[in-house]
C-alpha cells in the first residue's frame, strides 16, 4: 500500500484561510442563535395555526437550509421540530430538514480547496502519514468513522462539514454515514424541544454534563481506533 508523500508545508496565507473558514462555520451558528432569540419571542404566534404538514415541510426547508449553511445547530433544528409540532411531526420534521442540512453543507464544504483539517495535519510528517494511511482505508474505516464523529453531541455539525466533505468517498457515501451518526442526536433533540414549555426554555435549554462526557468517550474512541486502524496499515504495508 502506498501513501502520499509529505506535502509541501501549507503557506501563511493558506493557513489564515483555513483558520477563518473555519471560524467563520463556528460563528455563523452563534449569531443564528443570537438572531433568532432576539426575533422569535414575537413572532412565534405567526406558526401556531399553521397546519403541522404545512409547518414540516417549512422547518425542513428553512431550518434545514440555515443549518446547512451554517446560521443555525442542528441540534437546534431538532428542538424546534420538537417544541412546534404534535404526534410523529417532528421526527419527520426532524430528519427530513437534517437530510438537507447534510446534503447542502457537505456540498459548500467541498467547494472549498483549502482544508482546516489537511492544513492542520500537514504540520507534522508522522500526523500526515497516519491520515493517509486512514484515508486509503476509504472502503472501510472512514465511514464508520465519519458516523462515529456525527454520533457526538457536542461535535460542530458545520465544522465537522468541512472536515468530511473532501474525503475520498462518493458524496453518497459520505452523507449515508453523517446523516447515520446524526439521526441518533437530532430525534433525542426532537424529544427535548417536545417537553419544553416554552420558546424561552427552548432558546435557554442547558445540556446535561453526560452530554459532554459522551461526546469525550466517542471521540477517544475514534482517536483509539483511528491510531489502531493506522498500526495494523503500517504492519500490513511493511510485510
Amino acid at each position: 500500500m502506498s501513501t502520499n508523500p509529505m506535502p509541501t508545508p501549507p503557506s501563511t496565507l493558506r493557513q489564515f484561510t483555513a483558520l477563518a473558514i473555519a471560524l467563520l462555520v463556528l460563528i455563523g451558528p452563534l449569531a443564528g442563535m443570537a438572531l433568532v432569540g432576539l426575533a422569535a419571542p414575537a413572532h412565534i404566534h405567526l406558526v401556531e395555526n399553521i397546519l403541522p404538514a404545512f409547518l414540516t415541510l417549512a422547518l425542513v426547508l428553512i431550518g434545514g437550509t440555515a443549518v446547512g449553511l451554517a446560521l443555525l445547530p442542528s441540534f437546534f433544528l431538532g428542538a424546534v421540530c420538537g417544541y412546534l409540532l404534535p404526534g410523529p411531526w417532528p421526527y419527520i420534521a426532524a430528519a427530513c430538514g437534517l437530510a438537507w442540512a447534510t446534503a447542502l453543507g457537505l456540498s459548500l464544504g467541498r467547494l472549498f480547496s483549502t482544508n482546516f483539517l489537511e492544513v492542520l495535519l500537514q504540520r507534522k510528517t508522522t500526523w500526515w502519514t497516519t491520515y493517509q494511511r486512514l484515508v486509503d482505508t476509504a472502503g472501510s474505516f472512514l465511514p464508520a468513522a465519519i458516523a462515529l464523529l456525527r454520533l457526538a453531541p457536542h461535535m460542530p455539525f458545520a465544522l465537522t462539514n468541512l472536515a468530511c466533505a473532501r474525503l475520498p468517498l462518493t458524496p453518497a457515501r459520505i452523507w449515508l454515514s453523517s446523516f447515520i451518526g446524526l439521526l441518533p442526536r437530532t430525534f433525542f433533540a426532537a424529544h427535548i424541544g417536545s417537553q419544553l414549555q416554552d420558546w424561552q426554555a427552548l432558546l435557554e435549554r442547558e445540556r446535561p454534563p453526560w452530554e459532554l462526557l459522551l461526546s469525550l468517550a466517542l471521540l477517544a474512541l475514534f482517536v483509539y481506533l483511528s491510531r489502531r486502524a493506522a498500526n495494523r496499515l503500517a504492519q500490513h504495508a511493511n510485510r
